[in-house]
């Protein structure tokens, strides 16, 4: 119910600003899911799933005919699931340093809150004024509130790539559909550092995003026989 709570929201803030929606940067909300139990991951040592929920920020475009490069903001909170199911992954020397107890630690089943901040692109082909293809890359800092036996708490980045559709909904509005690849790790600032891998898709409504006008020839400059 919150979630339709927030698209009713956004729909709602659209409408009262439409007078002035070529003065505004597009935005949008996002919510997704992923899993590392999947092609080309799928590693049988742990599970690893999350959901999220995402703000975007476009901050500045460069336009090419069809093709819209996108210079944007992200911010969010992600919550992961997370279980160690091969305790002997813990049993190298890597882990001396830690606890008896760690590696009974890490079999326990974890719920994990991250915090995200992003700097992202978006190079966007717009087959027709009411459908683009999409290709995504952002990157940033973020927190995670619990450890791992593949990722420390503390700070860390998140990677993210993907590719996507969207679909025209209103005049300026716009249906978002993303597959995408994250990565977490803390680029070796802290023990452990294997990362997290997932695979997932995202799903979100964009505001204030206006297709490329066609050029159409008005009846008046068609020269007459």
């Amino acid at each position: 119910m919150r979630i339709y709570f927030i698209f009713f929201l956004c729909l709602i803030l659209t409408k009262i600003s439409a007078q002035n929606e070529e003065k505004l940067k597009p935005w949008g909300l996002h919510f997704g899911y992923s899993t590392q139990q999947i092609a080309p991951f799928n590693l049988p040592d742990y599970e690893f799933t999350q959901g999220h929920i995402l703000g975007q920020l476009s901050l500045k475009k460069y336009a090419y005919k069809k093709v819209d490069i996108h210079f944007m903001a992200e911010g969010g909170y992600y919550h992961a699931q997370h279980k160690l199911i091969n305790k002997w992954f813990t049993s190298t020397t890597y882990f001396d340093y830690f606890p008896d107890s760690f590696h009974q630690e890490m079999l326990q089943h974890k719920s994990i809150h991250q915090v995200v901040l992003h700097a992202g692109v978006e190079i966007t082909h717009f087959l027709n004024p009411k459908t683009q293809l999409f290709g995504y890359a952002a990157i940033g800092p973020m927190w995670t509130s619990q450890q791992t036996e593949r990722l420390a708490s503390g700070f860390a980045f998140s990677d993210n790539f993907g590719m996507g559709v969207k679909f025209k909904l209103t005049k300026n509005t716009w249906l978002s559909n993303l597959l995408v690849i994250r990565h977490e790790s803390n680029a070796n600032l802290a023990f452990p550092n294997s990362g997290h891998n997932t695979l997932g898709m995202r799903v979100g409504v964009v505001f204030n995003l206006i297709a490329p006008q066609k050029d159409v020839m008005q009846p008046s400059s068609l020269s007459m026989p």
